[in-house]
């Protein structure tokens, strides 16, 4: 395992690891961003927001720090490469300019985007770690901002392969951007602001193009991105904290604790506390 901290502020921090070490990493970076490389031969097994997801061999993804990540032990254990990195070391948000992974690897309507790897992309991908290694093993006033580049390569490369794999081929790099920033939008909003209608203003476009640009990339529409961010946000309060259904429902700006107990049982078919007694025990 390599690991770097800001020892002048304390706040800035990168973790590699692989192995066993993984798990360990995994546990202490709940505040990071992160990607998961199974570079083995069999699957990984992940629980994420409650949901079991299969990360075959030769595939990457990336997740968030509100994501609530934990592995299921399997009888063979799969080879992972563990990537985190938290906000103090290199924030997306600030720097989105140099990488442009905000609203598509990272808060983007595909709450788990799985990245396929062929073989040219990982002997890329293992000669960018192995220097990934040495840098950590390296000692000087360089080492961070050598770290930094070299994680910013990383997400590039990455990035670049979301674009490919993720998003329709045809559409134009503008509208590609356009779709990023609705994404970003509406993980910046979804509890004040619930309309397209709202975005659309933000974003100084009408509601109509918008509609015709998600529609072109043949994924969820603009509607259904905000209700799933607001129904995700949901299931994690109902699953993680001990808040009532009235509160979760007045932290997601409903008003009325009537008016989301149908939003949510309209979208989950089961009310919210139905829905915590039946699936909470198996969070844990």
């Amino acid at each position: 395992m390599h690991k770097f901290f800001d020892l002048e502020t304390m706040e800035g921090s990168f973790h590699l690891a692989d192995g066993n070490d993984f798990k360990t990493t995994l546990k202490t970076t709940e505040h990071h961003l992160k990607f998961f490389w199974n570079f083995g031969a069999v699957p990984l097994i992940l629980d994420i927001d409650g949901q079991p997801i299969s990360l075959e061999p030769n595939e990457l993804l990336s997740c968030t720090y509100l994501q609530k990540i934990t592995v299921i032990e399997q009888q063979n254990q799969p080879e992972i490469l563990f990537l985190a990195f938290n906000r103090g070391f290199y924030c997306i948000h600030t720097y989105d300019s140099e990488v442009s992974c905000n609203g598509l690897l990272f808060f983007g309507s595909n709450y788990n985007p799985v990245i396929q790897l062929d073989e040219e992309e990982i002997i890329r991908l293992r000669t960018l770690i192995s220097v990934l290694q040495e840098e950590f093993d390296t000692k000087d006033q360089n080492q961070e901002e050598m770290l930094r580049l070299l994680l910013k390569r990383f997400i590039i490369r990455i990035t670049r392969l979301a674009r490919k794999q993720l998003f329709n081929k045809k559409l134009p790099e503008k509208e590609l951007e356009l779709v990023r920033q609705f994404n970003v939008l509406v993980e910046e909003n979804f509890k004040t602001l619930r309309q397209v209608t709202d975005y659309a203003a933000l974003m100084n476009r009408s509601p109509k193009t918008i509609a015709n640009i998600f529609s072109q990339q043949g994924g969820k529409r603009p509607l259904e991105i905000i209700h799933d961010r607001l129904i995700l946000e949901a299931k994690r309060l109902l699953l993680y904290t001990d808040q009532s259904s009235k509160e979760i429902g007045w932290e997601l700006g409903f008003e009325d604790p009537s008016q989301f107990n149908r939003f949510f049982k309209t979208h989950m078919e089961i009310p919210p506390r139905e829905f915590r007694e039946k699936f909470v025990q198996f969070s844990f």
